[in-house]
């Protein structure tokens, strides 16, 4: 991304989140009698089980930091390759087309208190993974965008080369701390709302 192009590609993003959420929204809709089984998401079956459940809160971080930092370093690989730009628009299609299959799916189960579910479900933790994302997507298509398409990367901000690469890899290193605080929340605060959210269903 330019330097002046940055508001630009952001933008496009957005709508291809938005075309994305919206097909994601359809596909619920109109496969409803399949996707919605007893034991799908969000089932009653499952909301059951919430409420009894009890989380090994050092576990669940174990488990979802590998799962948040893997997919984090599958896309800063592809960034190095020719199909770095791909993987960030595929990456962006997949997120608002899920997004939009699973607030769709717990609205039509639950309502307004499927809402209330969704919006549960992402406190604290992702107030700071969705910015993370956002600017590891960023990182990435710039990373590819400067090695592998002329005009597709951002310009560099120094001359020197070796101050570009430390201005890289402190947004880098940002970056994860961000993610492993977003992981933090996720395993040890999130649990807890989630636990007393349940009992209304």
């Amino acid at each position: 991304m330019k330097k002046m192009g940055n508001s630009n590609v952001y933008m496009l993003w957005f709508y291809l989140f938005l075309g994305s959420f919206i097909l994601g929204v359809f596909i619920m809709n109109m496969g409803d009698e399949v996707l919605l089984s007893e034991n799908g998401i969000f089932s009653q079956a499952s909301i059951s089980r919430l409420k009894y459940i009890e989380i090994d809160s050092g576990r669940f971080f174990q488990y979802v930091l590998k799962n948040r930092l893997g997919k984090g370093a599958l896309l800063l690989l592809l960034s190095t390759t020719g199909l770095g730009i791909v993987s960030v628009y595929a990456c962006i299609v997949w997120q608002g087309m899920l997004a939009g299959m699973t607030i769709t799916t717990a609205i039509i189960r639950y309502g307004i208190r499927g809402m209330l579910l969704i919006l549960g479900g992402m406190f604290p933790h992702q107030l700071l993974l969705i910015p993370a994302e956002i600017m590891l997507l960023g990182w990435c298509y710039e990373n590819c965008g400067r090695g592998h398409f002329s005009g597709k990367g951002s310009l560099p901000y120094y001359k020197n080369r070796k101050q570009q690469y430390l201005r890289q890899a402190i947004g880098l290193v940002w970056i994860i701390v961000v993610i492993i605080i977003g992981c933090i929340l996720e395993s040890y605060v999130n649990p807890i709302l989630i636990s007393d959210l349940v009992k209304i269903f």
